[in-house]
């Protein structure tokens, strides 16, 4: 997981994702290269609606 400013190409993945356009920084969030999820979360609460938090890891 990593937070990304919503700029360029991520914010084309972002609006995919359906971040709102007002939303200028998300957490990005993969597991071994592919996205998890639906990838862009605008808060931790949206991506622990979906992600059970415990089990991210850095690497």
């Amino acid at each position: 997981m990593t937070g990304v400013r919503l700029v360029g190409a991520h914010r084309v993945w972002a609006d995919f994702a359906g971040i709102p356009a007002e939303v200028t920084s998300a957490f990005l969030v993969t597991d071994e290269g592919g996205l998890v999820g639906r990838g862009y979360y605008a808060s931790v609460e949206a991506l622990g609606d979906v992600v059970d938090l415990s089990t991210l890891s850095a690497r």
